[in-house]
């Protein structure tokens, strides 16, 4: 079944700082929703990747790459084996995205530490990014995670009906008001809403004046040809 989650309301419902609930699958990434407040010990993840969404209020993210600072509607990925930790004073929305199985420690690709300086953590501002793109309907990748692709897009009226995919796709609205349509199923999204469609599934996207939307969908190459999401990142 199609339904519609809300950041908000999931939010509403952790009482304690660091509290997480997992709401949805896309692929192998678990998506999970948590309250940051107060300072996390410092740790590091020898196997996945760690994708950071601030939805609402501000987080402080410390690594052993430097430090970014993510206002609502900004991201960074935390790469595996780099030590990191996350921090706020006021409570602050977070979304997670992470890999959430580990078979065989993902074919041996495991990073047991990351050289400090070797690189830098990146901010991204997702509604920025999706201003910025000259052609609407067409989305861009923005991060990456364990083989999954987070990339935006904007867009009024009704979008191209893509081909059925082969894996799960997640479709978030960053602001404005966006419909999807399933042969057994409507609902409205607005912003902070998503949905989870299944692998398979045909569905029609109409967006209003001024829509902003982010997807998370599997980074292989057959899939991305069929969503459409290789124009812009070639």
């Amino acid at each position: 079944m199609v339904t519609k989650l809300s950041i908000s309301e999931i939010a509403a419902k952790l009482d304690k700082p660091f509290t997480m609930a997992n709401v949805a699958f896309v692929s192998d990434i678990v998506v999970s929703v948590y309250i940051c407040q107060g300072t996390l010990a410092w740790h590091r993840h020898l196997d996945i990747d760690e994708l950071f969404w601030v939805y609402k209020g501000t987080m402080l993210l410390e690594s052993e790459w430097g430090d970014v600072r993510l206002q609502p509607g900004e991201l960074a990925v935390v790469p595996k084996g780099v030590g990191h930790r996350s921090s706020a004073g006021s409570p602050a929305t977070v979304m997670l995205l992470r890999c959430g199985f580990v078979p065989k420690r993902k074919n041996g690709r495991r990073r047991l530490y990351a050289l400090p300086g070797e690189n830098k953590l990146k901010r991204v501002s997702l509604p920025e990014t999706a201003q910025a793109l000259a052609w609407p309907f067409r989305f861009r990748t923005v991060a990456r995670v364990d083989g999954s692709a987070v990339q935006v897009a904007w867009g009024v009226g009704t979008w191209p009906v893509g081909i059925p995919d082969f894996h799960e796709k997640l479709l978030f609205v960053l602001k404005g008001t966006a419909t999807v349509r399933t042969a057994e199923h409507m609902l409205h999204l607005h912003d902070g809403d998503f949905t989870v469609l299944p692998q398979g599934a045909v569905f029609q996207l109409s967006t209003t004046q001024g829509t902003a939307m982010a997807r998370l969908v599997r980074e292989d190459r057959a899939s991305l040809q069929h969503q459409g999401g290789l124009p812009e990142d070639e």
